[in-house]
């Protein structure tokens, strides 16, 4: 392709290339090119992403990395983490605050619980904070305190909480029943980690309001199900359950229970 004939592509187009990648790349490959590339990466139509590369993270976290995140949080849409040993860093060093107007999707990598509890309380005030998706490597055995902050995220829709290695030990998540103070909006919710009945059933007392259900980890403990109280989810449309080792009538109990109209359920 000529100089001429990339020169006269649209604006557009450019804006789907620079969506492969970070914010950084982007400013580091095109800043420099020509004025019309300089006004496109300035432009407030541009929403941008940070993707940090783990093999890269040490050598690309840089104070110029930094700079042009403070530089543009209003045009920031997705932030992603992996886990590496600068996770700590990386997270400690976002200064969240209500000036990232776009940012609309957060997923993390950690491998320490304490990572989240000083977190995920700093995006409360994220006004478009709509998906979250949080992969966890723990031997933590209680998540309780993690989902009741995960729960004062005002505008969360979508959350995922994936747990590894979770199945070797006997995971408990203690929370109470939610009052009406305490509702989240969240729509979208997959638990992958274990997790009991009853836990189950406090979990989704917050979420009223849940449309997607999937737990990935459903297990049998020696529960009576008969005995929790039944919760109204008369949004939910979709369940999806992984519990093979739960009996059919004790299924056929937790679903008359979430007093649901289920359009499918896998």
């Amino acid at each position: 392709m000529s100089r001429t004939s990339v020169e006269n592509l649209p604006n557009e187009t450019f804006y789907e290339i620079f969506d492969y990648f970070d914010i950084y790349e982007i400013y580091v490959s095109f800043s420099n090119l020509n004025q019309r590339f300089q006004q496109l990466i300035n432009s407030s139509s541009l929403l941008l992403k940070i993707k940090f590369d783990c093999l890269y993270v040490e050598e690309t976290f840089t104070k110029n990395y930094q700079q042009i995140i403070h530089l543009n949080k209003n045009r920031i849409f997705s932030i992603q983490v992996p886990t590496s040993d600068y996770t700590y860093q990386i997270i400690s060093s976002f200064n969240f605050d209500s000036s990232f107007t776009c940012l609309e999707s957060i997923d993390f990598n950690v491998d320490e619980p304490k990572l989240l509890t000083l977190l995920i309380p700093k995006l409360t005030c994220l006004p478009r904070l709509f998906s979250l998706n949080i992969n966890l490597e723990s031997d933590q055995k209680d998540f309780g305190d993690i989902y009741q902050l995960i729960f004062k995220l005002p505008k969360l829709k979508y959350i995922k909480l994936a747990v590894e290695h979770s199945d070797q030990f006997d995971t408990t998540v203690s929370l109470p029943i939610a009052t009406n103070q305490q509702i989240s909006p969240i729509e979208h919710f997959i638990i992958d980690h274990e997790c009991a009945f009853h836990d189950i059933f406090n979990i989704i007392s917050y979420i009223p309001q849940v449309r997607h259900l999937k737990f990935v980890n459903l297990i049998n403990k020696n529960e009576r199900i008969e005995d929790i109280k039944p919760i109204m989810l008369s949004n939910l449309t979709h369940l999806s359950i992984n519990a093979d080792e739960i009996s059919f009538n004790k299924f056929k109990t937790f679903i008359i229970h979430l007093n649901s109209k289920l359009n499918f359920c896998h």
